[in-house]
């Protein structure tokens, strides 16, 4: 990424920039000691919190002739070329500056989001949950004003750290020297850290955490998923029937239960919009993340889940007063909801895709939220069906062609969905476990460690709906249309199940991911 550069007006005498060029990290792994002089002096200078650490020492190993040597190693943000947390941020809240090269922040733009913590491999963002605000290194930019290093520069004993600047085009060409054991490829964002290895050394790497530690549940987002991804397969479950059963026969009772269903989906997007905003450090910015629609995949979910809304709400209308409506916008509105719907579903899956969460970039996350959506949905929609018949008392004419045709088609999609997701689950875990990639084996550690009785009863519960939804599809058509009221309840029972082993599953999906990070300490 060229950057644009002119004389640089910051007095530093020693390390003037020239147009094309910005200033970076070097660090001397031969020359380091360990001491932590660094981090203390970066927390002293900008006064963060214990746990908001912007520049951390970690450690690595390695052999020699002599045995077995261990070395450490000092990183903070690389003010990369390419960084992804600028290209992620929903609100524009990073930028490069463009005498500098350095990656700052807006403090006053950031609605906490949390999202640039995810995109970047290095950890190198650090949430504040006192300001709830994302906070980072910014290379010590008003001591620069000042004529001064960065802080943990001038505070490291042994000279392991120091500053200079880079020639950008020629980075970018040629950025090997970028990476280190235990780091992720430079090449994601075109680190600009230098580092400068020991010589004579072999099998360089990462010490294992002897603690390895889950990451936070976001249970906000645990709801926005699921509860999304319900609505929409819910939404096409009851356009599906809408389209296809006045061609089987429509029975009398099914404009009754396309309202009553349009309002369940419809309660269940908005339930799911309202507590997304909670996962924010600022919720009452939450408006402002529709902001980078262009690049970013946050802002996309929330343009399209808030167009899916808006039209699922107009749907709703219109099933409530059809003989008002025309056919021609009925089917617009269908379209529009169904293709928002989907669209905010594959942005939610992108938004989890990135290279510095191994166990979530893979395809298998878009399976993962698509099964979740034709497994919940449709689901409902047979709840509701259910459970309106009944109170209607109207006994369900499953042996008879048109309501046979929609429980079959409903009980179609739930079973694909119920056993595409049950597949990927066991897949995902089989390969995790056979990779070479320390993270990805480190989250199928924690799966079948710390977590394996939630994840058990996750597969079990599975299961379970696995095999009530065609037995009740079967003892409704057995019965002849007989004893509504077992069916809804047996239907009901599948749906809560079905929801807390969803609700599991994300769950265990947040809490499992082993991010790509920095070298951490060995004992802290």
């Amino acid at each position: 990424m060229a950057m644009q550069a002119s004389a640089v007006s910051l007095s530093l005498p020693k390390i003037p920039l020239e147009p094309g060029e910005q200033y970076r990290f070097h660090f001397n792994m031969a020359k380091c000691i360990g001491c932590k002089c660094c981090e203390v002096a970066c927390h002293e200078q900008n006064n963060t919190p214990v746990d908001v650490i912007w520049r951390r020492v970690g450690e690595i190993e390695g052999e020699s002739l002599g045995g077995p040597k261990r070395f450490h190693i000092s990183m903070a943000c690389n003010h990369c070329l390419e960084p992804t947390c600028l290209k992620g941020c929903p609100v524009d809240a990073y930028y490069k500056d463009e005498r500098t090269g350095i990656v700052r922040l807006k403090d006053d733009a950031c609605i906490g989001c949390q999202y640039c913590t995810w995109n970047c491999p290095y950890s190198a963002p650090q949430y504040n949950p006192e300001r709830g605000q994302i906070t980072k290194c910014d290379l010590c930019y008003h001591r620069l004003e000042e004529g001064n290093s960065p802080a943990c520069v001038s505070a490291c004993p042994s000279g392991a750290l120091e500053f200079e600047k880079v020639k950008v085009e020629e980075w970018a060409k040629d950025h090997g020297a970028a990476n280190a054991p235990g780091l992720p490829d430079a090449s994601i964002t075109v680190s600009t850290t230098r580092f400068t290895l020991p010589q004579g050394l072999a099998d360089l790497r990462l010490i294992p955490d002897p603690q390895l530690k889950p990451e936070k549940p976001h249970y906000s987002l645990i709801l926005l998923t699921v509860l999304t991804q319900l609505s929409v397969g819910g939404f096409f479950s009851l356009a599906a029937m809408d389209l296809l059963l006045p061609y089987w026969g429509l029975p009398d009772h099914f404009p009754k239960f396309l309202r009553v269903g349009s309002l369940a989906m419809l309660g269940t997007a908005l339930l799911a919009l309202f507590v997304s905003v909670f996962h924010l450090g600022r919720p009452l910015y939450a408006f402002r993340a529709l902001k980078m629609w262009r690049r970013s995949w946050l802002s996309r979910e929330v343009l399209f889940f808030s167009l899916f809304a808006a039209s699922a709400g107009l749907y709703s209308l219109w099933a409530w007063s059809r003989p008002l409506m025309p056919d021609i916008l009925k089917l617009l509105l269908m379209a529009a909801v169904i293709l928002c719907g989907f669209a905010g579903v594959y942005s939610s899956a992108k938004i989890y895709m990135v290279p510095a969460r191994p166990s979530w970039n893979t395809p298998r996350t878009l399976v993962n939220f698509l099964a979740t959506s034709f497994l919940l949905g449709p689901l409902m929609a047979l709840l509701v069906y259910a459970w309106n018949a009944h109170h209607l008392r109207i006994p369900l004419p499953f042996a008879e062609s048109a309501a046979f045709s929609a429980g079959k088609l409903l009980v179609f999609l739930i079973l694909a969905a119920g056993l595409i997701q049950l597949l990927g689950i066991l897949i995902k875990l089989f390969f995790m476990a056979l990779e070479e990639n320390l993270e990805l084996k480190n989250s199928a550690r924690l799966l079948m460690g710390r977590f394996r009785a939630a994840f058990l009863f996750r597969l079990a519960s599975l299961m379970v709906v696995l095999a009530i939804v065609p037995l009740t599809l079967l003892d409704m058509v057995a019965g002849g249309g007989h004893g509504t009221a077992r069916a809804a309840a047996w239907i009901t029972l599948a749906i809560a199940l079905a929801m807390m082993s969803e609700l599991m599953g994300r769950y265990l999906f947040f809490v499992t991911v082993v991010p790509a990070r920095r070298p951490e300490a060995y004992l802290v």
